[in-house]
């Protein structure tokens, strides 16, 4: 009877282990540009004749593979991913604060009073749309994701970055 528990628990730990990969967020791995399958490249140049490719990564997620193209067009910034036969599954614009729907301002204004918009991205995924701004205010640092008329879709609130000594972030603490 032990036996028959003990088999049962390692296929059930074998089962966890190949199931749980599956259910982890996606996550990049850098590639050469020459991994990056010419349909990819050349859907990009056509898209994008005049920007350049200045990193390229691939990564699984839900079973399918993407591949990123990190590009700056003048000085535009853009990340697209791409399915293998070229197809487009997502495209990430740098947005200059000024230039967000005025519900998407809005609605930062009343879930980051007083924050400043350090950084804006719009993400377009198929014909749905949504803003990924990010705020600091002071040492704190924040992101709100949002659709074009300003409905929350994510929020990361506003948290202390840890990026200084013990002594400096104490000392930050203090003037908060």
């Amino acid at each position: 009877m032990r036996n028959q528990r003990f088999v049962l628990f390692a296929a059930l730990l074998v089962l966890a282990a190949a199931v749980a990969p599956s259910r982890l967020p996606a996550q990049e791995k850098k590639i050469s540009r020459k991994d990056v399958p010419p349909a990819v490249l050349a859907a990009f140049e056509k898209a994008y004749p005049h920007a350049k490719i200045r990193g390229t990564s691939t990564e699984v997620e839900s079973g399918k593979t993407y591949f990123e193209l990190e590009s700056v067009d003048g000085t535009q910034s853009r990340d697209v991913l791409y399915l293998a036969d070229g197809t487009v599954a997502e495209v990430e614009e740098a947005v200059p604060a000024g230039a967000l729907p005025g519900a998407v301002t809005s609605a930062v204004g009343k879930e980051f009073a007083k924050a400043k918009i350090t950084k804006a991205e719009k993400s377009t995924r198929g014909t749905d749309i949504s803003y990924e701004v990010h705020v600091s205010l002071g040492s704190k640092r924040g992101s709100i994701v949002l659709d074009p008329s300003g409905k929350v879709l994510e929020k990361n609130p506003l948290k202390v970055k840890k990026e200084k000594t013990e002594k400096e972030g104490s000392e930050d603490e203090e003037d908060d």
